[in-house]
């Protein structure tokens, strides 16, 4: 391991990114989800006023914050309003991610646009989480997604395959908790502890 070993995460949507992120963490990683650093700069007043003078006030809360269900629902809905809040977002939130991740031994980052927007050259370690169209689909309705929904927001990344050939590791999250956790652990002694080889490891939820 080096001192600046980041290891970002990537997968298909209802996959258990967030979980397998989760779980590196507690091996003593410094976790940072890239979504909630996103919903820090909602809170600026800078992106406030990008965001009414884009689509007015209708995307404002009562407390005068952005909310997300009508923003989803704008960009999710049309790519040139997507293009447009990642191209302002995007550059913002990495460069605060590098900075974050600098003074740790070692970091694991959820990015769900990690090869869209391009791997950023602090990262040094890449991973893609997956599971089948049904485990997937009963995830997202648990966040009332249905079907069509969870297409639509998976026609904005690159095909799944695509992607995961472009990843170190790939997690297969098809088991229960204990076998992701031990995929986990081996993706963990090789690219963390261990030498960087690469590989597919089946576990999950």
């Amino acid at each position: 391991m080096t001192q600046s070993t980041v290891m970002a995460i990537t997968g298909d949507v209802g996959a258990g990114k967030s979980t397998v992120a989760k779980m590196f963490g507690a091996l003593g990683g410094l976790w940072i989800d890239a979504d909630r650093v996103v919903a820090e700069f909602w809170e600026t007043p800078e992106m406030v006023a990008a965001a009414v003078e884009r689509w007015g006030t209708a995307v404002l809360g009562e407390s005068g914050h952005v909310l997300h269900k009508p923003v989803a629902e704008r960009i999710f809905g049309n790519r040139g309003e997507y293009d447009w809040l990642t191209g302002l977002l995007h550059p913002r939130v990495m460069e605060e991610i590098r900075r974050r991740t600098e003074t740790a031994g070692w970091s694991v980052v959820e990015i769900p646009l990690l090869f869209e927007t391009g791997v950023p050259p602090w990262v040094t370690v890449t991973l893609f989480v997956t599971a089948s169209k049904e485990r997937r689909a009963a995830r997202c309705r648990k966040r009332g997604w249905d079907e069509a929904e969870m297409a639509k927001r998976e026609s904005f990344f690159l095909p799944g395959e695509e992607r995961m050939k472009r990843s170190d590791y790939v997690i297969r999250n098809e088991g229960d908790m204990a076998e992701l956790r031990e995929a986990v652990k081996k993706v963990y002694a090789k690219a963390i502890k261990g030498s960087y080889m690469g590989g597919s490891f089946g576990g999950g939820v």
